[in-house]
């Protein structure tokens, strides 16, 4: 043990009392006095000062570490604002500071006892920041593992939701065809009727496709999950120009295409079709209430990580804020009239092929990129 600490330390020791009570002063001027804790506040004060009188002659950082722990503790259980409480560790240092420099000692026997001090304090503040980071982190970890648990039961609700619903739906629609097809072949002369039963057929087309698109919200496998080809996603762009083409020059809206390189992606092309149509469905929607100056555009490109970008924008009205965090969950949407099952079903289809869907807006344009998994996908090298 060094003499020249140990007479510092033996000093202060004998004034501790008095020092702690000072102390304690300070932290009930700066945050009031708070009687039903005042006990415990004393025992904290005069456990971390007695940390720094050993640290005097035998620097220990665990101690200290333990000490930050504690004060990082008492500080969330009794509410104290973090910026308060550094402002009353400095508080603290300068008392201190103040009994050291009125010690009867020699002036370098002083000036080693505050480099300590500083020492001290400098290892406390990080102490309690490195406990304080790791409190924020576990509650974040918590509540990320909540969330994941409350998306995963969200999924199992949704798909099972889907499924009943979809099924529910289809075994009288699959009845209902049946008979319609039944009346109609007994019709033995042309008539009016069958033009009826033209429009009924449709209408019964369009429901069961709508049962099919409900059936993707789920993410359990159905009928179409097992028919995995090679989709070109350039003919699939193609195919989605050719029949929007109708629509682009109802509406007077100017349809770019990008791209350079094929990209082969083995999956379900009727789904991938159907997401691509959603989202320039999506792009004409936003566009309708624009007076002019309406555009489309949809590129594909592969990045020099060898990632596919399938991207689709317009230059339409930006997508609220406030929609932003949800747009992709089921029955939300922009669209007064609309369902809200468009970008969920979309977002969907994406992920069963192992890709990810997200939207951002750049100078008026908003864009929906898809990233499929590269490593899942073949690229034709020759140009188009």
């Amino acid at each position: 043990m060094n003499p020249i600490t140990s007479s510092l330390r033996e000093q202060l020791g004998k004034k501790e009392y008095s020092i702690v009570s000072e102390l304690v002063e300070s932290f009930n001027t700066r945050f009031g006095t708070h009687v039903h804790f005042k006990a415990d506040l004393e025992y904290n004060i005069r456990t971390i000062f007695g940390y720094f009188l050993d640290f005097i002659t035998e620097p220990n950082e665990d101690r200290i570490s333990q000490a930050g722990k504690g004060i990082e503790k008492y500080r969330i259980s009794k509410g104290i604002d973090w910026k308060d409480l550094a402002l009353f560790l400095e508080d603290s240092r300068a008392i201190v500071e103040s009994w050291i420099t009125e010690q009867k000692l020699p002036d370098v026997e002083k000036a080693n006892g505050i480099a300590n001090l500083n020492k001290f304090y400098f290892y406390l503040h990080k102490s309690v920041s490195l406990y304080a980071d790791q409190v924020k982190n576990d509650e974040l970890r918590k509540k990320n593992e909540q969330l994941q648990q409350l998306e995963s039961e969200r999924m199992k609700t949704l798909t099972k939701l889907s499924n009943t619903f979809a099924h529910e739906i289809r075994n009288p629609l699959t009845s209902i065809k049946g008979f319609v097809q039944l009346l109609e072949s007994r019709l033995t002369a042309p008539s009016e009727e069958h033009m009826y039963f033209h429009y009924i057929n449709q209408e019964i087309n369009e429901l069961e496709e709508q049962v099919n698109q409900i059936l993707l919200l789920s993410n359990n496998k159905n009928h179409q999950d097992t028919n995995i080809t090679a989709v070109s996603l350039k003919k699939l762009i193609e195919i989605t120009i050719h029949a929007f083409h109708p629509v682009f020059q109802e509406h007077m809206i100017e349809m770019e295409a990008f791209y350079e390189k094929d990209v082969n992606l083995p999956g379900i092309e009727d789904q991938l079709k159907l997401a691509l149509y959603k989202l320039v469905q999506n792009a004409v929607d936003a566009l309708i209430n624009k007076p002019e100056d309406r555009k489309i555009k949809i590129s594909l490109d592969v990045m020099e990580d060898d990632e596919v970008i399938l991207l689709i924008a317009n230059n339409g009205p930006p997508i609220p804020q406030m929609l932003k965090g949800s747009l992709f969950d089921p029955f939300v949407g922009t669209k007064e009239l609309g369902k809200g099952l468009g970008l969920a079903i979309t977002k969907q289809i994406v992920s069963k092929h192992n890709g990810y869907i997200s939207v951002y807006s750049i100078d008026n344009w908003t864009s929906f990129k898809i990233t499929f998994n590269s490593s899942l996908s073949s690229i034709n090298q020759n140009k188009i």
